[in-house]
């Protein structure tokens, strides 16, 4: 299982985003995405799962199928956490839906409606529903947003232990020095 990116570019209007990257990113790898603001690391994941259409180069991907965290949260507001995960998981149990959101949220937040919840703890609902999901890419925008430090390593831990064969591909403003991720530089 591997996502190969061959001499990919893309532009918005006369700004050139990613010039000419080329990848090979395979099943049970974690990647780090880096690089400064601006210099195409969102673009590139909304590239590999065909959001975006690149300006030339292409995206060899076969078979490959993902979840995701978006920079945004993209939660269902009004129901709660085990239902937005449920949601894209109908076929897992409410209880292992439980067991999963309490690794990284208080069990007097899980029945509670998302909108209710703080920024930080929709990001969890967020990164739950994305590992909880059978794929076997999993694409983290920006996972750790509004997490304090401890929250940070219970989030990393729930990644790393929920993870499996999939190819992770992560973009994080926070510094992360895991011997486990590879870094990508764009």
């Amino acid at each position: 299982m591997k996502i190969v990116c061959e001499h990919i570019s893309k532009s918005f209007k006369d700004k050139q985003v990613i010039s000419d990257f080329s990848y090979e990113f395979e099943g049970g790898r974690a990647y780090l995405i880096c690089g400064a603001s601006g210099t195409g690391k969102t673009t590139l994941l909304n590239l590999i799962m065909g959001l975006l259409k690149a300006d030339s180069g292409k995206i060899l991907k076969d078979g490959i199928t993902f979840s995701a965290v978006f920079q945004e949260d993209r939660l269902l507001e009004d129901l709660d956490s085990v239902t937005n995960v449920l949601a894209v998981s109908p076929d897992l149990t409410e209880k292992a839906v439980k067991e999963a959101l309490s690794e990284v949220l208080s069990e007097g937040d899980l029945d509670k409606p998302v909108k209710e919840l703080s920024g930080g703890q929709k990001r969890r609902v967020a990164v739950v529903r994305a590992l909880m999901h059978d794929s076997s890419c999993l694409i983290l925008d920006e996972p750790f947003t509004g997490m304090d430090p401890d929250t940070i390593d219970k989030v990393r831990a729930f990644i790393s232990g929920h993870a499996g064969k999939r190819i992770v591909l992560l973009v994080s403003h926070e510094n992360i020095n895991e011997n486990h991720l590879i870094k990508v530089a764009l």
